[in-house]
C-alpha cells in the first residue's frame, strides 16, 4: 500500500505536545517565556492553542484583541514550534449571553438554561451561529498563513444535545418536511402513525420527541429526530469549516470522543481533513485486563483511521499523568504505562501524542488533571520525564509517518442503527436496547474485533458506505436497519466471491424503525443467507428463569441477549440452541451464495464463541498474523507499512513478562540494534522494528 501524506508537508513529524492555553497566564509572571524553554527541553513540537479563548480574542461585541496570539504564535514558531489553532466556539463570553440569552439550550420542559460550563449552546440558534462564523473568520483571515499554524481545530469535543426552543421545533418541522416531500401520507404510514390513533394533520403538529412530557410511542420520530441532530452538528461543522477555508488553506479537524454516539461522525468527517479524537486510559482503576483494555483502545483508533479510508488520525487528548476528570480521581499511570500507551495508538494509526494539558491550571474543574508541566513548574518532575521520552522516542520514528495498517477483515458500525436499538429511541418495546435491555450490538463489535485482535489480525471498523471489495470477510453485527440499497451491496459483495457474517436481529426493519413483511431477513437477503427467521428471544436479564446456549464445534457458548428463531432454507447449520423451546434450531449457519459465502450467527456472541468462530473462519480463509514477528499470549503485533516499508509494533499488553521472537532480520528503530531471535519484554514493555 501507499503511504498516506503527512499532515503538513513542512513539517513531516511526529506530533508531542497538547492543549496550551496562554490567556490564563498572562497575570503570572515568567510563566509564558518560561512554557518556550520547557517545550524545547521536553522534546515538545506542538501546542493546540484558542480551544476556549473567545472572551481574550473577541472581549466585547465587535471589539478584537489578537496581541496575544499574535506574540505567542510568532514565539512559538521561531522556536521550532508548530501549533494547532482552534476556534473558541465551545464556551462564548458572558457578554454574548446577557446580550442574546436565547442561544442557550432549552430543555425538555421548556426551560433555558443560564449560562454556565461548556458546550451547551443551540447550534441552530441563527445568532449564534453568526456570532461563531465572525470569529472563525477573522481567526483565519489573520493567521490562516502564519507559518506556526499547520492546522485548524474546530469547536471542543462537538456534543448533539435535544433542544426544545421555538427555533429548533420550527427547524425540525422542516427538516421533516423536506424529507418526506411535503406528503403528510407518507409520514403518517412511515411512522405508522394509526398506531393509538397519532395520525397527524399537519406538519405543524409534529414536535420533538420527549420522554417527560410528550411523545415517546412513535419510534420513527424518535429516530429521525436523533438524525436531525446529528445533521445539525454536522451543518455547524461544516459552517465553521467554511468559514476557515475562506482564508486558509490548513487542513481541518476537530476533537472527536472516541465511540460518542450522539450524531453521526462519518457524516461529520466529509468535512475534515484529518480526524482526531480524544482518548483517556485509565489502566488501574478497572476491573479488567490491561490486555482486554488494550483491544478497546485498538479498536477506538481503528474506527478514527477508517472514518477517512483508513488515514492515520491525530490524539489530540489524553492524560498525562493522573486522570481527574469526570468528577473522580483515578489511580496515576506508571512512567512504563504512560510510554506504552504512547507506542499503543501510535501502533494503531495515530501520528500524535498529544495532551490535556500542556499546564495544569489554578483553578477551574480541571485543576488536578494530568498535566505535562504540573503546579511544580519544573522538568524535574516525573510525569514531564515520562512525556519527554515519549517525544524521544517519536523523534526517531519519522519513517512511520503516513504508514497505514493493511486489513483484510472489516467490522462494520453503523450509527442510526445504534440509535434505532437503544432505549432512547424505543420506550415501548423489549426488543433490541429497549426498556433499557441489552441488545449486543456494541457487545458483538466489541467481541469480534477483541477476537481479531488477540489473533493479530488487523480489522478495520467502518461504516456501510466503505467498500466491502476490498476485504476477505466483512462482519455485520446486527444491520437490524436494513435498505435495498444495502441489501444489494450484500448480495453483490458475496455473490461476487465475498465472506459476510451477520448476526441476530438482521433486516427487520427499513430506515424509518417500519418493520418488514414477508419474512425476515428482508429485502431478498433470505436468498443470501439460506433461512427464514421467525421469532427472536431475549435472555439479557440476569434474573431470567429461562437460560439457553449454544452447541458449535463441541463446546457450549451462553446466550446472554437476543437469539434469533430460525428456520433453515438450503443453509447448513454449524451449531444449535440446546434448551427452550427452539432446541435443536439452528443457531449458526453457512450458506452459499454466487460464488461466496454467508455466514449467520442467530445470537450475540460472547468472547469466547467470537474467538473459537473467528479462528475457524480465518483458518479457512487464510487469514493469518504477520509472520515476521510472533509472541506470548499477551504479545500484540501491528504492522504499519506504506510505499514498501514495515514497522512492527510489538506490544506486551499485561503486567507480567513476556517473550516474542523475530523469524527475520529487523532493525529495533528505537536504538538502531539489528534483531533476531527471543526476547522478553517486561509488563509494558514495547518493541518498534523496522523491517
Amino acid at each position: 500500500m501507499k503511504k498516506f501524506p503527512p499532515l503538513s508537508k513542512d513539517f513531516p513529524h511526529f506530533l508531542i505536545g497538547g492543549d496550551y492555553n496562554p490567556e490564563q497566564w498572562v497575570t503570572e509572571e515568567g510563566i509564558l517565556d518560561r512554557d518556550i524553554e520547557l517545550m524545547k527541553e521536553g522534546n515538545c513540537n506542538e501546542f493546540t492553542m484558542g480551544i476556549f479563548a473567545w472572551d481574550t480574542l473577541e472581549p466585547e461585541e465587535g471589539v478584537f484583541d489578537f496581541s496575544l496570539y499574535d506574540e505567542r504564535l510568532d514565539t512559538i514558531y521561531k522556536n521550532g514550534g508548530r501549533v494547532i489553532l482552534a476556534t473558541p466556539t465551545a464556551s462564548h463570553p458572558r457578554w454574548m449571553n446577557e446580550k442574546y440569552p436565547e442561544i442557550m439550550l432549552t430543555n425538555n420542559l421548556g426551560i433555558r438554561h443560564e449560562y454556565h460550563s461548556r458546550v451547551f449552546q443551540c447550534l441552530r440558534n441563527p445568532i449564534f451561529k453568526e456570532k461563531a462564523r465572525i470569529i472563525d473568520e477573522k481567526l483565519a483571515e489573520r493567521y490562516g498563513n502564519h507559518p506556526a499554524v499547520i492546522g485548524w481545530h474546530l469547536n471542543n469535543e462537538y456534543r448533539a444535545h435535544d433542544c426544545y426552543c421555538p427555533e429548533c421545533r420550527r427547524q425540525f418541522r422542516e427538516w421533516v418536511r423536506k424529507k418526506y416531500n411535503n406528503d403528510l401520507d407518507l409520514l403518517n404510514h412511515e411512522w405508522w402513525t394509526p398506531f393509538w390513533s397519532h395520525r397527524y394533520q399537519s406538519f405543524d403538529q409534529i414536535d420533538p420527541p420527549n420522554a417527560q412530557i410528550g411523545e415517546t410511542s412513535i419510534t420513527g420520530l424518535s429516530l429521525d429526530w436523533r438524525r436531525f441532530v446529528s445533521d445539525s452538528v454536522v451543518d455547524f461543522v461544516k459552517l465553521e469549516s467554511d468559514a476557515i477555508r475562506k482564508y486558509s488553506s490548513r487542513p481541518i479537524t476537530t476533537n472527536c470522543m472516541g465511540r460518542f454516539d450522539r450524531y453521526d461522525h462519518r457524516k461529520m468527517a466529509k468535512h475534515l481533513d484529518f480526524y482526531s479524537d480524544d482518548s483517556y486510559p485509565s489502566w488501574f482503576s478497572s476491573t479488567r485486563t490491561i490486555s482486554d483494555q488494550c483491544a478497546t483502545w485498538a479498536q477506538i483508533s481503528s474506527f478514527c483511521r477508517n472514518m477517512k479510508g483508513g488515514k492515520p488520525y491525530i490524539l489530540m487528548e489524553s492524560a498525562p499523568g493522573i486522570n481527574a476528570w469526570q468528577n473522580s480521581f483515578r489511580p496515576n499511570k506508571s512512567t512504563e504505562a504512560q510510554l506504552f500507551e504512547a507506542m499503543l495508538f501510535v501502533a494503531n494509526g495515530a501520528e500524535s501524542v498529544l495532551y490535556f494539558q500542556w499546564r495544569k491550571g489554578r483553578g477551574g474543574g480541571e485543576k488536578y488533571h494530568g498535566a505535562i508541566v504540573d503546579h511544580l513548574g519544573t522538568s524535574e518532575h516525573r510525569v514531564f520525564r515520562a512525556v519527554k521520552q515519549v517525544g524521544a522516542m517519536l523523534k526517531k520514528m519519522d519513517g512511520v509517518i503516513g504508514t497505514g495498517i493493511d486489513a483484510k477483515v472489516a467490522i462494520t458500525h453503523d450509527y442510526e442503527t445504534l440509535w434505532a436499538l437503544n432505549s432512547y429511541i424505543n420506550h415501548w418495546e423489549g426488543l433490541g436496547g429497549r426498556s433499557g435491555k441489552q441488545n449486543g450490538y456494541m457487545e458483538t463489535i466489541n467481541a469480534l474485533f477483541s477476537a481479531c485482535w488477540k489473533q493479530n489480525i488487523p480489522a478495520d471498523v467502518i461504516g456501510y458506505e466503505e467498500a466491502f471489495e476490498k476485504y476477505k470477510v466483512v462482519f455485520m453485527p446486527s444491520p437490524y436497519i436494513m435498505t435495498e440499497a444495502l441489501a444489494n451491496k450484500i448480495k453483490t459483495y458475496v455473490k461476487n466471491g465475498g465472506t459476510l457474517v451477520t448476526f441476530h436481529m438482521t433486516a427487520m426493519v427499513n430506515e424509518n424503525d417500519l418493520a418488514y413483511l414477508g419474512g425476515m431477513p428482508a429485502c431478498g437477503l433470505r436468498e443470501v443467507f439460506g433461512l427464514r427467521v421467525d421469532e427472536t428471544s431475549d435472555y439479557s436479564t440476569s434474573n431470567c428463569a429461562i437460560k439457553n446456549s449454544v452447541l458449535y464445534g463441541k463446546k457450549s457458548y451462553p446466550v446472554t441477549a437476543n437469539a434469533d428463531i430460525t428456520v433453515l432454507e438450503g443453509a447448513e447449520k454449524l451449531g444449535e440452541y440446546e434448551s427452550d423451546f427452539f432446541r435443536g434450531a439452528s443457531a449458526v449457519s453457512k450458506n452459499v451464495y454466487g460464488k461466496g459465502v454467508a455466514y449467520h450467527v442467530a445470537f450475540c456472541p460472547d468472547q469466547s464463541f467470537a474467538d473459537d468462530f473467528t479462528s475457524d473462519l480465518f483458518g479457512d480463509l487464510n487469514i493469518s498474523a504477520p509472520s515476521a514477528v510472533t509472541g506470548d499470549e499477551f504479545v500484540r503485533v501491528v504492522c504499519r507499512e506504506g510505499d514498501g516499508e514495515e514497522y512492527y509494533f510489538v506490544l506486551n499488553c499485561s503486567e507480567t513478562e513476556q517473550t516474542y521472537t523475530v523469524h527475520e532480520p529487523l532493525t529495533d528503530l528505537l536504538s538502531g540494534n539489528a534483531v533476531t531471535g527471543t526476547h522478553t519484554l517486561p509488563a509494558f514493555g514495547f518493541a518498534v522494528l523496522k523491517k
